[in-house]
């Protein structure tokens, strides 16, 4: 039998037993007082981060990929022997992986010489990445393993390739990503037989040139890489640091060339909503239906094809005004590039025709060019700044401020001229938030080029000038019409540029260099998520301030 406790050690267990749930109630109160701060601090993070949460996650997912992309670009035997002085230059990295990845096609170094074959590989990763898309990759890659696809994925989805609705954004996709796929095999198979086929001009003074005429495995990388630049309006190519003109010269007059570039980049160029609505009528019809297009693809087409015709039009309008100094109409007497206008001697009207239809139309999407973008006079360069302004389809390989924000633009003002309160497009109403919207792109827009022009203009004119050979035949040259080339070009993600690889280089200051990566980048954002990745969804107040006239204009 056990000896009875002791009353002190009966005191002595429940005053350990009182001490121990007390110890427990204290840690308890300690637990929730540190996930209390914890919660306080990760609010104060999160509202102090800037971005918001679906733009300002694009925003850094292609901030870091030009990143990645620049230093990728800086390493040794990524740069070949003649771009060897510039391995570890991230300045000039990050300004090509920008160009690559935005679909620009503005270059400092020359692509066909300096880089090696992994250096092509790279940037050619990156216009494949840019054009097609980051989340959509993603969410294909997703489709191809039959792995669920999550909201927030298919949310971020939707604002980088521009569907309306979140339910049809995956079909939207995958429509785009097959059709962009199919017509870029295509036209690399078209393309390994012109470059295999049809010789290049080797002996273009100035121009280094890359000759793939009966060499199997250059014309099949040729074939490839031209393929995915045109598809993706990306203007990078590995011909010469001429573009492609030397398929556009006396005797190597390649139109096959030319005429595939031009029809992938007018495909890339028409968004994958308009791909998505092509396939929903292919398939109504198929089974006896009607399906109408969206009004974004009837806007898109009526634009797009006004420009298609009118942007040749008003170049050789302008060309033709001033015949007897136009390049387009005249070669030069000694046969250089800055040499002087010969105006006894015409061009043949087929080759002057193709030029202006070639060139105009690169300058809404791609920025390959047949003819050096000087040959144009300054008020053709003009124009061609305004079409790389508007640039092509949101949510397509392009850039500017878009086909449909200019249609809203027009229809906009149109209904203000008439003194009728609603925005109206082929019997639908547009809403007010997306006209308010469209001109805030505009605004925007204008105000990124301007400034961009202005330092520029300001950093960089006398060394550009100094850098550059202006002969009696480059008209309009060595002016502020050059620098609004070059950022329309940027900020259109175009990639015509009226300055040559010494004035790059060296005439453009670094700061000058920073402006430009800057804007090619905001091209390839759109102005759109720009305007909203510094945005976060504010609590609605239930209160309104009083109305109050303005007068204007």
């Amino acid at each position: 039998m056990k000896p009875p406790k002791s009353p002190r050690k009966k005191i002595t267990k429940k005053i350990n037993h009182k001490l121990y749930k007390i110890n427990e109630a204290e840690k308890e109160i300690l637990h929730d007082d540190k996930r209390r701060r914890n919660e306080l601090l990760f609010r104060k993070l999160k509202k102090a981060w800037p971005l918001s949460k679906i733009s300002g996650r694009i925003f850094l997912i292609y901030f870091l990929v030009v990143l990645l992309g620049g230093f990728l670009l800086t390493i040794p035997g990524v740069l070949s022997e003649t771009g060897a002085a510039y391995n570890w230059n991230f300045l000039l990295g990050v300004f090509t992986a920008s160009s690559a990845f935005s679909d620009t096609g503005i270059n400092i170094l020359n692509v066909s010489a300096d880089y090696s074959f992994w250096g092509q590989l790279i940037t050619l990763i990156l216009i494949e990445a840019g054009g097609i898309g980051i989340l959509t990759f993603k969410i294909v890659l997703f489709l191809a393993i039959h792995r669920k696809i999550s909201l927030n994925d298919t949310i971020i989805a939707k604002t980088e390739r521009g569907s309306s609705t979140t339910s049809s954004t995956i079909e939207l996709i995958r429509d785009g990503f097959i059709w962009l796929t199919i017509v870029q095999l295509m036209g690399a198979f078209v393309l390994f037989f012109g470059f295999f086929f049809e010789p290049p001009a080797m002996d273009i003074p100035g121009i280094q040139t890359i000759n793939p005429h009966h060499n199997f495995s250059t014309s099949l990388w040729f074939a490839i890489y031209h393929s995915t630049s045109a598809v993706n309006n990306a203007g990078f190519d590995i011909v010469s640091n001429g573009s492609l003109q030397p398929y556009n010269v006396a005797g190597h007059h390649s139109y096959l060339i030319q005429i595939v570039f031009l029809s992938e980049w007018v495909i890339g160029g028409l968004g994958y909503p308009t791909f998505h609505d092509i396939r929903r009528k292919i398939k109504a019809r198929k089974q006896g239906q009607t399906v109408p297009f969206s009004l974004f693809t009837k806007l898109n087409f009526c634009i797009y094809s006004i420009l298609f015709v009118m942007g040749p039009l008003m170049v050789f309008a302008s060309e033709f005004a001033n015949q007897e100094t136009s390049l387009i109409f005249h070669p030069t007497i000694d046969g250089l590039t800055n040499g002087e206008v010969d105006p006894t001697v015409f061009r043949p009207w087929w080759e002057s025709m193709m030029n202006i239809i070639f060139n105009t139309t690169a300058s809404r999407n791609a920025g390959f060019s047949t003819i050096p973008i000087n040959d144009f006079n300054a008020g053709s360069k003009t124009i061609l700044s305004v079409l790389m302004f508007i640039g092509s389809a949101p949510s397509s390989t392009a850039g500017g401020i878009r086909t449909t924000t200019f249609a809203i633009l027009l229809l906009a003002t149109w209904a203000v001229v008439r003194n009728n309160n609603k925005t109206t497009a082929f019997k639908k109403t547009i809403p007010e938030a997306t006209v308010k919207r469209a001109f805030a792109v505009l605004f925007l827009s204008i105000v990124i080029v301007s400034l961009a022009v202005i330092m520029i203009f300001i950093d960089s004119w006398d060394t550009l000038r100094e850098y550059g050979s202006y002969g009696p035949g480059s008209v309009g040259n060595a002016t502020i019409i050059e620098i609004l080339t070059l950022v329309s070009s940027a900020f259109g993600t175009v990639g015509m540029n009226p300055f040559d690889t010494n004035q790059m280089l060296y005439g453009l200051g670094s700061f000058s260099k920073i402006v430009v990566i800057v804007v090619m980048f905001l091209g390839q954002l759109g102005i759109s998520n720009t305007l909203l990745v510094f945005v976060k969804p504010s609590q609605k107040k239930g209160y309104g301030y009083l109305d109050e006239d303005v007068v204007i204009g």
